[in-house]
């Protein structure tokens, strides 16, 4: 063992042009991208042990539809598929499969961004605490100058229930205030939008949310409800929609849980993030067609209550109540796809395989963002982690799924926001004006705080 150990270090160590480093492994993650024609995207082998200054040698199969040079950059140059590898030595080959699609002119394209790190032209707003330094869920805004709105959830001392969605607003990096709404029972605050109407501004979130564990969700409604600043509501108000049902283009009808909502009011367009067990749906409608449905009834049963922060005397039950609303069961999507989970499965190159961070409609597209906060213990660091993907409405991976630099930047992370302990997680995704990109981050204060700053990074995306 002794022997053999030695003989390890000093291969690893060996600076010879001609001798070989230790290497038992060789992968690329992802392991599948997908590219527009004229396209270019640096892949990056990953070695066991790693090894930062590495020399591989690297092929396209068929450089017809991509090619690549020696520093690891495809480039897509007809449509199809072909295998791109890198090669060390005699016996370490990294795969990467490659598909070149047909060029879109109207696909925000934010892969060449979200690869760079973390830069001071990339915060948009920073460090943030908009209610008692609960975790932000998501964000969004109608003017870049104007009022951001946050969801964050917050929990009862006495019953550990997060039972509250504080909404809240704040203008870019300014001090907190007592600028916030409590919405009661209302659900998680996974997905936000915000409008702004002729009568004032409205923010749309999901509602009637059940007591599942510690947390209310399982909800099958969401509300577009006015703003009101110090108003408190309980489980839903204002105009509500409501799913428990789609039929996908095969035929198949899936039933679905956890109803959230995001809109592009530019191209008219409505995403519901759902989900049923182990696998989350994104399900796609005309937004004017459910603004044309009428309303009808429906039973809603729901688990509540027993929270001693609650306004009003409440104990837990359950029951069943009749709300009216806007039923989405009866509209055929425009579209649909579903990602199966790979959580806690350690394959790590899927999408899905960290947790759902938040998802945004533009156009045709579909953007998907997923992550981990991993924090520091002792002196071991492996890095927190963000992943963006961009679907079309069938599930086809139009841009590839690429790492979030920023969120795994913790030198830049620590100096320009106030990130300690290492901890980075992704919390709310927003795409707006076709091009622009705003990624929600959460921080830890410091290392014995249990307060999470909210800030909102931006990336300028590729348009052709």
């Amino acid at each position: 063992m002794v022997l053999l150990l030695a003989t390890l270090f000093a291969a690893i160590g060996c600076s010879d042009d001609d001798k070989e480093l230790v290497m038992y492994s060789l992968r690329f993650e992802p392991n599948s991208i997908t590219l527009g024609i004229g396209k270019s995207y640096r892949l990056v082998p990953i070695s066991d042990p790693f090894y930062d200054d590495v020399q591989y040698e690297w092929k396209s199969v068929d450089e017809r539809v991509a090619t690549v040079d020696q520093s690891g950059v495809v480039t897509g140059v007809s449509a199809g598929s072909t295998e791109v590898r890198a090669f060390y030595g005699d016996n370490r080959l990294a795969r990467c499969l490659v598909s070149v699609v047909e060029s879109t002119s109207s696909l925000p394209d934010p892969t060449a961004a979200l690869s760079e790190g973390l830069s001071q032209q990339m915060i948009f707003s920073s460090n943030q605490l908009p209610y008692k330094g609960t975790i932000m869920q998501c964000f969004d805004f109608y003017d870049e100058n104007g009022y951001i709105y946050y969801t964050q959830s917050v929990g009862d001392t006495k019953t550990g229930n997060r039972w509250m969605v504080a909404l809240g607003r704040q203008k870019r990096n300014e001090a907190p205030s007592d600028d916030y709404m409590k919405l009661q029972w209302f659900g998680h605050g996974t997905l936000l939008v915000a409008e702004r109407a002729d009568d004032g501004d409205y923010v749309w979130v999901n509602s009637n949310g059940t007591l599942s564990g510690t947390d209310y969700t399982n909800n099958l409604t969401f509300s577009r409800i006015r703003y009101q600043k110090g108003a408190v509501l309980s489980h839903y108000a204002g105009d509500t929609f409501y799913m428990s049902e789609y039929v996908d283009a095969a035929g198949t009808t899936w039933t679905v849980r956890d109803v959230q909502p995001s809109i592009d009011f530019v191209n008219r367009r409505l995403l519901i993030g759902c989900r049923t067990t182990d696998m989350r749906h994104n399900v796609i409608y005309d937004l004017d067609a459910v603004l044309a449905l009428g309303k009808e009834t429906v039973e809603i049963t729901r688990t509540w209550g027993g929270e001693t922060a609650a306004e009003g005397v409440t104990e837990k039950k359950t029951e069943t109540t009749s709300v009216e609303v806007r039923n989405l069961n009866r509209l055929t999507p425009l579209g649909s796809f579903r990602l199966p989970s790979y959580l806690n499965t350690g394959q790590t190159h899927q999408v899905y395989s960290y947790s759902h961070q938040g998802q945004a409609v533009w156009g045709d597209y579909v953007y998907w963002y997923e992550g981990q906060a991993i924090q520091q213990t002792g002196e071991l660091y492996d890095g927190s982690v963000a992943y963006v993907a961009v679907f079309d409405y069938t599930g086809k991976l139009v841009c590839p799924r690429t790492r979030v630099a920023a969120c795994s930047d913790f030198p830049s992370l620590s100096t320009l926001l106030d990130a300690k302990n290492c901890y980075c997680e992704g919390e709310g995704m927003q795409l707006k004006q076709g091009r622009k990109l705003y990624l929600g981050i959460a921080t830890h204060t410091s290392a014995a705080s249990g307060n999470r700053l909210a800030s909102i990074l931006q990336y300028e995306c590729d348009v052709e």
